[in-house]
Order: C-alpha cells, then structure tokens, then sequence
C-alpha cells in the first residue's frame, strides 16, 4: 500500500508544479498576446494624447499630443521632437518594450490595461519598490487616431 501512496503523492506534486509554473508564466503571454493584436494592425502612422503620472515637474505631466510617422516620433504637440532636448517620449512599439523592462525589476504593483480593438496599452502603472519614494510613474494612453 505505501507504492500507492508515494504515486499518488508524487502526481499531486507534479500537477501542483506544472499549475504554478503556467501562473507564473501568464503576464508575459498576456502582454505578448497584446503586442501580436497591436503589430498585425500595421500601424506606422499614428497620433494619440500621453499623460504622465509622477512626481515631475507639472509642465511634464500636462497631456501631450505625440505624432507619430513611419514608427518614429515627429511631433511632441506640434513641436518637432528632434529640438526637444530634454524630454523623452515612447512610440506605442516602445511602451511594449517599457513594460517588459519594468516587470523585469519585479514590481511591488503593477497595472496594465489595454486598448480592446487595437491591442495597445491604454494604462500603465508600476511601482517598483514600497521602499523607495516616488519612482512610481504611470501612461494614459488616449485619444489614438491611425493615420
């Protein structure tokens, strides 16, 4: 009878891995998911409004209008973007590539939403340490027109 119970233990345990390894791998599916929805569109041109939200300067945090050619930022509210020297703004390819940096550091909260149609991230949020104070940034994305 103990043969028994060691198998029985034993496939316990191994389908106890297996479901915590999938959870564990969930996020990174979610957001690769989102990046297919957004890179079959094939959108190169493209305009939305960026706010930020952070412990910054206000001018920083007011709503930016970011136009966007050919996958390339041309115009941060009409300015063109290679005169700005001291901001720096993300292509909606580029806040793909953000997010995945910032879940690397293992964030202690971390928020994400999407735009359902075109796949984009709409709302991104992380703080990454309780510890630290005010590294916590945050992107609305809105007002998204393709071109």
């Amino acid at each position: 009878m103990k043969p028994l119970h060691f198998t029985l233990n034993l496939f316990i345990l191994l389908v106890l891995v297996s479901c915590t390894k999938t959870a564990e791998v969930e996020p990174e599916d979610a957001l690769s998911k989102q990046e297919k929805i957004w890179k079959d569109q094939g959108i190169t041109d493209y305009e939305f409004t960026l706010q930020i939200t952070c412990f910054c300067i206000y001018e920083y945090t007011l709503p930016k209008k970011i136009v966007v050619r050919n996958n390339e930022i041309q115009t941060v509210n009409g300015i063109d973007y290679s005169t700005l020297e001291f901001e720096t703004y993300m292509t909606l390819d580029e806040f793909f590539d953000y997010i995945r940096e910032r879940q690397s550091k293992n964030p202690v909260v971390e928020e994400l939403t999407f735009d359902p149609e075109y796949g984009f991230p709409t709302y991104i949020y992380f703080d990454i340490s309780k510890m630290i104070a005010d590294e916590e940034v945050g992107y609305t994305i809105s007002e998204f027109k393709a071109n």
